[in-house]
């Protein structure tokens, strides 16, 4: 997901929740590659030819989003780019699902018609939209097991389901081989059947762990944290960050212990990872009882430096953590490079972050000269 840590950041421990979620959701499955493809049954169509019949002779691409999903905006452009290069050989169609859980009527309908005539010729592609009773994002996303967006379905010339998966992630190099008949959806059954299998064992192992942070056990958590980190080493580095964040939450004396051990070691490539440690360290917003600043430094100027001084968050956190510490001058000076960062053409930092980021700026020059 591109997803910018002060807006949409998960904690750790919703985020480890989150994935024995979907693997609960596999669990459930109907709809699997090499089935036959649901129908699709558009309550209403924004843009484009209304797509009525699977295929036929025919490759659909069926993709999913919503108007607040972030990285659904990102992969636009990209679905763009593919309808373009597969035209008159794959129909591309994007399904606007789960825009309001609960609403009670189809207001939101306005919503997405406004979102696809601002995306214009990003968006050139057929977009409809999915009604009140969430017809599609039943019989397509839950039946499949899939609860993020975006999600993608490629439809085959017979009407089965080649492919299910991210946009963003090899749709390219598959539409291409479903066109030209050279993918074999055996094949990516097994694939895909293996891979729901070890979501399951994932959900199986990760049990204690999730039933540990439903209790609000956070001691328990990191031990059961470390236990995944040896039984499923490529999820490791993931596991040590929302160990940390258990440790913060039951010993903060461990928590900045273990920080410092992670960025000298495990963790000293991973500049995102160290950079939301660093932040939940000195996150005004944070009830944490006694705050190590020094270590928010040690952290932060390891992310900041992995980027090479040139990504404006992590020199963001790098400069607040050297303010808390009380160096308000060399906070000043790096933040001043940050926002000049921020700033540039093409910068993807968001309006609010960037307000933040001078506000920032403007009291470490006050303390700095003071």
């Amino acid at each position: 997901m591109n997803i910018l840590r002060r807006t949409l950041l998960l904690t750790a421990s919703v985020a480890v929740l989150a994935v024995n979620a979907s693997a609960q959701a596999l669990q459930a499955t109907t709809l699997k590659v090499g089935d036959p493809a649901p129908a699709l049954l558009i309550k209403k169509w924004i843009k484009g030819v209304p797509v009525t019949t699977l295929g036929k002779g025919t490759v659909n691409v069926v993709e999913f989003w919503a108007t607040w999903c972030g990285p659904c905006r990102d992969s636009i452009p990209h679905l763009t780019e593919l309808a373009h290069k597969y035209k008159g050989k794959a129909t591309f169609t994007g399904v606007s699902v789960f825009e309001e859980p609960k609403a009670k009527d189809e207001s939101y309908m306005t919503r997405v018609n406004d979102f696809v005539k601002e995306m214009g010729a990003k968006m050139d592609y057929n977009v409809g939209a999915d009604g009140l009773s969430g017809t599609m994002g039943k019989t397509w996303m839950d039946a499949a097991g899939q609860d993020g967006i975006p999600t993608a379905f490629v439809v085959d010339q017979k009407g089965f389901i080649a492919w299910i998966g991210h946009p963003m992630n090899g749709l390219d190099q598959v539409v291409g081989e479903v066109v030209a008949n050279r993918f074999d959806v055996k094949v990516e059954a097994a694939k895909k059947a293996k891979a729901d299998a070890q979501a399951a064992k994932l959900l199986e192992d990760t049990r204690p762990l999730q039933d540990a942070l439903e209790a609000q056990k956070y001691d328990v958590a990191a031990v059961e944290a470390g236990k995944l980190m040896d039984k499923y080493p490529e999820h490791a580095d993931d596991l040590a960050a929302a160990k940390f964040q258990f440790l913060l939450r039951s010993d903060e004396r461990a928590a900045y212990v273990y920080a410092r051990e992670l960025a000298a070691g495990r963790l000293k490539d991973k500049p995102t990872l160290l950079n939301d440690i660093a932040w939940s360290i000195v996150d005004d917003t944070a009830t944490i009882k006694h705050r190590d600043y020094a270590t928010a430094v040690v952290v932060a100027a390891k992310a900041a430096k992995a980027n090479k001084m040139l990504d404006p968050f992590t020199m963001d956190t790098y400069a607040y953590a050297l303010f808390k510490s009380g160096d308000a001058k060399d906070a000043a000076d790096i933040q001043g490079n940050a926002v000049k960062l921020a700033t540039k053409p093409g910068s993807k930092v968001p309006a609010k972050t960037l307000a933040e980021m001078k506000d920032r700026l403007a009291k470490m020059l006050a303390k700095a000269n003071s």
